[in-house]
């Protein structure tokens, strides 16, 4: 439905990008360098950029106000800063920080690093576009009122929230979101309507009611009760939900106690298998869309953003789906995040790899178990449990309700036709991008084993190099044969001496000097850029 190969395409953001700083140019003034930029594992998704030191500048300014001031930015030099061996020596401190800021997936999800390596997708201005969507909105709903937008709340690049209350309805402050179409979105206009007011409709003790839904062909608006805890990660981070982003989430997170995480699991379980039961596709668990509701019977935990599936957005952890290559459905998508969450409040903190088999010695025992059959190598190779494995899990105990919310979801016939070809189109693209991520992994490995015979050959060169000169050299130094004596001629008469003459003084000999060994290859000395190097440097090598 969408071509990437397009500037105004729909492109999925959680695909990390890679960036190499590939040249230099000098304009006389200042350095400008060539950075290639590749998205994902698809080698088709590589373009060029090129930025100034002052531009990296700026992004690191920007990373140091959230708080990330020990990333390894170079420093200024005011003299001498077109100079070839400063600009080079630049220009690998640059990489070093590329690599830094790309590694680390918070901050190379951010606008600003995606705006930096990617101008042409991420150059429009998002914020302004949600806020005139939702003026639009709010005109046509004159009982709804904006009190104040909620700036940079979120992860997701192309969401935006504002806090907003209804005049006409006891509902109490709501938080009204506007999200843009994702890449994965393959719904017409008259099903997407159809499905947003669905939305409305569905009720569970333990999924976040939506009190209203509207979509256009750019997006769609949702908005449910604001919950003044905020969500499970705000919960785990001690962090205030209106905060921004970064300020809310990058410091340390604690841990909830085992009896906690047994409730939040079992809430958690039966909200998804209920989605699943009644075939509606989820896919999109993660810490920050569990809203917590505080109640003096205890913590209530909620899904949120049932319409992330309906808008094609990619998961949080599709990267780590895709890398993982055991995740087929939203069903196993559904049970892997859970195991991600469920790391993040045993551990208190977030899993970066596809897979672990280091779970930290304090994990109780029984929250061990689980989280091994979910993220460890054996079950990424011998397939993970499914959620009613799970919820049939001792640890997980049946908990009381206290709400009285009937479960309600109601699809129809097409409904369900429809949810059926966005499922199939869901799978396609990550059995696609499964593909993509192997095909990069057998290339990696053979060039690898092309590196490491060559090194071999590198290393036997030499050796035979060096027996073949030992051998020469040998021969040269071996002293000639003698040459036949030749015959002895007769004596010459001597003649008499002359009277009462001294006898002349016989001259010095010369020293003898031994004669100079040969030169071997070892010796010889190669110049290269301004340096001399050895054949042995080169053989070390």
């Amino acid at each position: 439905m969408f071509d990437e190969s397009s500037a105004l395409s729909i492109i999925d953001d959680t695909k990390p990008l890679t960036a190499i700083i590939t040249d230099t140019e000098n304009n006389g003034s200042y350095i400008l360098y060539e950075i290639k930029v590749h998205r994902g594992s698809n080698s088709d998704h590589t373009w060029t950029v090129q930025h100034r030191y002052s531009d990296f500048a700026v992004l690191n300014s920007t990373l140091q106000s959230w708080g990330l001031t020990d990333l390894p930015f170079p420093k200024k030099k005011l003299f001498g800063n077109l100079d070839r061996g400063f600009v080079e020596d630049r220009k690998k401190a640059l990489q070093v920080y590329l690599d830094v800021v790309l590694q680390n997936t918070l901050v190379s999800n951010t606008l600003e690093v995606k705006k930096f390596l990617d101008p042409s997708h991420y150059d429009d201005n998002f914020e302004e576009e949600a806020l005139r969507q939702t003026s639009m909105l709010l005109r046509a709903e004159p009982h709804w009122k904006m009190i104040e937008p909620l700036k940079n709340i979120g992860h997701r690049i192309k969401r935006s929230f504002f806090l907003v209350n209804c005049e006409t309805e006891v509902v109490g402050k709501q938080i009204l979101s506007w999200t843009e179409i994702g890449p994965y979105y393959s719904f017409s206009g008259k099903e997407m309507s159809s499905l947003t007011k669905l939305l409305t409709t569905i009720q569970h003790p333990y999924i976040t009611p939506v009190t209203m839904a509207s979509f256009n062909q750019s997006g769609a608006h949702v908005s449910r009760p604001f919950h003044t805890s905020g969500s499970l990660r705000d919960l785990l981070c001690a962090s205030k939900p209106k905060s921004p982003f970064f300020k809310k989430y990058m410091g340390q997170r604690s841990t909830l106690s085992e009896n906690e995480i047994a409730v939040a699991g079992r809430q958690l379980l039966e909200a998804l298998v209920f989605l699943q039961d009644r075939g509606f596709p989820y896919g999109h668990l993660h810490s920050g869309n569990i809203m917590v509701d505080t109640t003096s019977n205890g913590n209530i935990y909620k899904l949120s953003d049932l319409e992330n599936f309906l808008l094609g957005l990619p998961s949080k952890h599709r990267n780590l789906h895709v890398q993982h290559g055991g995740i087929k459905n939203t069903n196993d998508a559904d049970v892997y995040n859970f195991g991600l969450v469920l790391y993040e409040m045993a551990t208190g903190s977030v899993l970066q790899t596809p897979t672990t088999d280091m779970i930290p010695a304090t994990v109780p025992t029984a929250i061990r178990g689980i989280l091994e059959s979910i993220l460890s190598t054996s079950a990424q190779r011998d397939g993970i449990p499914t959620l009613d494995d799970l919820i049939a899990d001792i640890f997980f105990t049946p908990t009381t309700s206290t709400t009285h919310v009937q479960p309600v979801l109601k699809l129809t016939n097409k409904h369900r036709q429809a949810i059926s070809i966005a499922t199939t189109c869901y799978e396609t693209s990550l059995s696609n991008d499964h593909k993509s991520v192997n095909q990069l992994r057998q290339k990696t490995k053979a060039m690898q084993r092309s590196m490491t015979d060559e090194k071999k050959k590198r290393r036997k060169r030499p050796t035979r190099e060096n027996s073949v000169n030992n051998k020469d050299r040998n021969q040269v130094s071996a002293p000639p044969p003698a040459a036949p004596a030749a015959p002895a001629a007769p004596p010459a008469p001597s003649a008499p001496p002359a009277p009462n003459a001294p006898p002349a003084p016989a001259a010095p000999s010369a020293p003898s000097t031994p004669a100079p060994p040969l030169p071997t290859i070892e010796d010889v000395k190669i110049t290269m850029f301004g340096k001399s190097y050895s054949y042995s440097d080169f053989n070390n090598r």
